[in-house]
């Protein structure tokens, strides 16, 4: 089915882009507009139309309803559906008792999309802001093997497990990013304010400044003539670099993302084996959602050796910066017919060992950081008081 690249605006005014499937042109603007959308902007995209890398999602969640919103919609879901209410009724329920606002707008266009005869599955699919792209698969998944309330409960824990890893990581970050700004902070104070006030001191006696003044005072002139274009340079550089998988390359915090993305795809894994999709299928998914993600390129590779005849476990062994226990236990649940069991203990030992290197991350940058804004501190002092006992040397 052909996709449609839009743009349109809400009833509040706000901008809004994206993709969905469409019969035609024409189906696709209805649907859009079933969503309360105004088009301006409709054109065939294409599933594999190249986009501009700066226009391509970074991971940082922008657009996206938060994974404690969507785990306690799933909940809500779940409850529902369990009870067999008319899905219009269930839609109407939900939208009443979610006090955000991008959930209840999400609802709305469900609503809409339902009520013109589109599958609740594929409505929820098509309306935005975002979800994770396993909820989408898992409701589609869910309406023909009639676990939709256990699908819906196992896919809440599965996102709130996923928010206190992030949420994990995020504060493990906090006391180092605090170190290096303090000393970012310092080192700029100095160049825009101290070193200033003494240049001119050297200037009336025409005379070179010390090192670490003009070290200083180079800075501020960096600063001064080029501080946005180098923020913006810095901030493209980062987000291209966290797209093209940079990060996970990296020795320490590498290996933690990497580790932390094996581990959303096996619980992304469990949740679509039990809900009845075939291996090379779930497989196939995990590894196209984010082509770019750690281990993607084996989650394909694996789908392809078990259409061909061979078993995933041989694709995995053979992909680089795979854990070794991750592939024990994969081939003990591929050969023993018990997959879905053993992903569950597999996501569990993963989860631990994640959190088992967050802390070892924690406790040896702590340190290493604080060292390195305590020697930075030291050369600040170093060169001011060098400046000092040179003007000190001056007025003699």
């Amino acid at each position: 089915m052909p996709v449609f690249a839009y743009k349109g605006y809400t009833s509040a005014g706000q901008s809004e882009r994206g993709r969905l499937e469409g019969t035609s042109e024409g189906a696709a603007y209805e649907t859009l507009r079933a969503m309360g959308l105004s088009v301006v902007e409709l054109r065939e995209a294409g599933a594999g139309a190249s986009v501009p890398w700066y226009r391509r999602e970074v991971g940082l969640g922008a657009g996206q309803i938060p994974l404690e919103a969507q785990a306690a919609l799933a909940e809500q879901m779940a409850v529902l559906f369990r009870v067999r209410l008319p899905i219009l009724e269930i839609l109407r329920v939900l939208g009443a008792g979610t006090q955000r606002r991008d959930v209840r707008g999400r609802l709305e266009r469900v609503t809409r999309l339902v009520a013109e005869g589109l599958p609740f599955a594929e409505a929820f699919a098509q309306a935005g802001p975002r979800v994770a792209p396993v909820f989408t698969t898992l409701l589609r998944m869910g309406e023909s093997s009639n676990e939709m309330p256990d699908l819906l409960q196992d896919l809440a824990k599965h996102l709130r497990s996923q928010q206190r890893l992030r949420a994990q990581i995020a504060a493990a970050l906090i006391y180092p990013a605090v170190l290096v700004a303090v000393g970012i902070g310092v080192l700029v104070l100095v160049s825009l304010t101290f070193a200033p006030a003494l240049e001119p001191l050297f200037q009336s006696r025409g005379l070179a400044p010390p090192t670490g003044l003009a070290v200083f005072l180079s800075l501020r002139d960096l600063v001064a003539n080029w501080g946005v274009w180098l923020g913006l340079v810095v901030v493209a550089l980062a987000l291209r670099l966290a797209r093209v998988g940079v990060v996970t390359r990296l020795p320490v915090i590498g290996r933690l993302a990497q580790d932390t993305a094996l581990l959303r795809m096996t619980r992304g894994l469990e949740l679509l084996l039990r809900s009845g999709m075939s291996l090379p299928d779930a497989l196939d998914l995990l590894g196209t959602l984010q082509p770019g993600a750690a281990h993607a390129a084996a989650m394909r590779a694996a789908a392809e050796r078990l259409r061909s005849g061979g078993r995933a476990y041989e694709a995995f062994a053979q992909a680089p910066r795979m854990p070794l226990l991750f592939l024990e236990l994969f081939r003990i649940g591929e050969e023993t017919n018990t997959l879905g069991a053993v992903l569950g203990t597999l996501s569990e030992a993963l989860a631990a060992q994640i959190e088992s290197r967050i802390g070892r991350l924690l406790r040896a940058l702590t340190p290493a950081l604080t060292l390195m804004v305590g020697a930075l501190v030291g050369l600040l002092v170093h060169a001011v008081m060098e400046a000092v006992f040179s003007v000190s040397d001056l007025a003699f």
